[in-house]
């Protein structure tokens, strides 16, 4: 008696759970490895004018004549929104492959819009409402692209709340701001922030990174020229940085490499409110307020006399220390999962997730890079994870091997180890680190390696990798 009431739950289960497939998906299907066809749902079957017995176990492509599912099946990667004809009308489907202990085993295809005119207006719309936010951005100055506000800035480490309760108490102020702290410790997040938590948020937020912009140049981009001012000038002129910031923020970062000249020239238009262009006797007013950033220790640069001190007091009005990552590690977690959803959202892949082990293993490094070495590292643990969450072990083997790669390359500057034996020794490490990712999996590591299958074989022979 138990038993078949136990069994008819069991079914009652079943039937409930293929009315939610059918109701949710439509034309869904699902296929093993080989491409053959395991299971198909109710709208499946109307789509294609077909029946169970007829397509279970048949290979896809004698079901469906331009299908991709097989090769999904096959390859691991995922197809989503694509354009198939099926019976002489158009479809958007996706294809998703379905990944078991680092293996794919299979793949479940899709349709995501039947109505193509649908979309069609609906793309028309978006283009519509692109267009009329274009005109709305280029009304406003062509340098006001800021994206970054407090919200983005956890301030949950004593350090970091210390600089964000900083960073807030001064920007409804006109007073200037110095930013100074490591390189990819965020300055251009808190001077964004700053920016548009001040009454001149409205107007323009120009950046100036000083350190890449060529010595002979830095004046020109600063203050602006004349036509003519000097050979290859543009014709017409150029307003100068200054100039373009007027009535909103101009941001000076890493301006501790600023040559002496141009530091003179900027100390006067600090003080005078005022600037000429190149070539011109011309003087115009400004209204612009100053953020400056800099990773250089500048009191040692005023005794070397290669900054100029006067103009140090200047900038130095309210100075913000942003700590390094390694000294405010309780904000990792929050930062690594933001970074992760929108690397995510950037490449489509929404299925793979870090686990708090993960999160906690990468609070165990120092991070010398700061938050942008954090970015890019899982950026690169998204592209080799073989469509996996992140773990610990994932982890903590990425980070050893980045940690291996910088060793060879200050072995390379310091002329102990020759080009053509770090090229080995990467080749070497980046094979391991795919066999390791994929479990041994040597069809998916010649995949994210981007070589064939006897290419892989035969470096792994040259590397003794069996």
């Amino acid at each position: 008696m138990l038993e078949n009431i136990f069994v008819g739950d069991v079914k009652h289960m079943i039937n409930f759970q293929r009315k939610i497939i059918d109701l949710c998906a439509d034309a869904l299907m699902v296929v093993d490895k080989n491409g053959d066809i395991i299971y198909v749902n109710k709208s499946f079957k109307e789509v294609h004018e077909v029946s169970e017995e007829e397509v279970l176990g048949k290979p896809v492509t004698s079901i469906i004549d331009n299908t991709r599912l097989d090769v999904v099946a096959s390859n691991g990667v995922a197809e989503h929104d694509c354009l198939q004809d099926i019976k002489s009308h158009s479809y958007v489907v996706s294809r998703v492959p379905i990944f078991e202990n680092g293996k794919c085993v299979g793949a479940v295809g899709m349709i995501r819009f039947r109505h193509m005119e649908e979309i069609q207006k609906l793309t028309e719309k978006v283009k519509d409402l692109t267009c009329e936010i274009e005109q709305l951005r280029k009304s406003k100055k062509a340098s006001d692209e800021t994206e970054y506000t407090f919200n983005h800035i956890p301030g949950i480490a004593p350090a970091a709340k210390e600089a964000k309760n900083k960073a807030m108490l001064a920007a409804p102020r006109e007073t200037t701001v110095l930013l100074r702290g490591e390189s990819g410790v965020g300055k251009e997040v808190y001077s964004q922030s700053i920016h548009n938590y001040s009454p001149r948020s409205e107007g323009p937020f120009i950046h100036l990174n000083c350190s890449a912009i060529p010595e002979h140049l830095i004046e020109s981009e600063l203050f602006g020229y004349e036509e003519g001012a000097f050979t290859g000038a543009r014709k017409g002129g150029h307003r100068g940085m200054f100039e373009q910031a007027d009535k909103g923020t101009i941001f000076l970062d890493e301006f501790g490499d600023m040559p002496l000249a141009t530091q003179v020239k900027l100390l006067r238009v600090i003080q005078e409110g005022k600037v000429s262009r190149i070539g011109s006797e011309k003087i115009t007013k400004i209204d612009v307020r100053i953020i400056a950033a800099t990773n250089q220790n500048l009191e040692e640069m005023i005794k070397e006399k290669s900054f100029r001190e006067d103009l140090f007091y200047r900038l130095n009005v309210f100075p913000i220390e942003l700590p390094a990552l390694r000294d405010a590690v309780e904000e990792l977690p929050i930062l690594a999962k933001r970074m992760w959803k929108r690397m995510a959202r950037k490449n489509g892949m929404f299925h793979m997730h870090l686990e708090d082990s993960a999160l906690g293993a990468l609070q165990q490094y120092s991070w010398p890079g700061n938050v942008r070495e954090l970015q890019n590292f899982l950026e690169r643990c998204m592209i080799m994870s073989c469509e996996n969450d992140i773990t610990a072990d994932f982890v903590e083997k990425a980070l050893q091997s980045g940690v291996e790669d910088d060793q060879d390359l200050q072995a390379v500057s310091s002329k102990q180890l020759p080009l053509a034996e770090l090229i080995e020794k990467t080749e070497h490490r980046a094979i391991s680190f795919a066999l390791s990712a994929s479990n041994g999996n040597r069809s998916e590591a010649s995949r994210q390696l981007g070589i064939t299958r006897p290419l892989l074989y035969k470096k792994m022979a040259r590397y003794g990798l069996n």
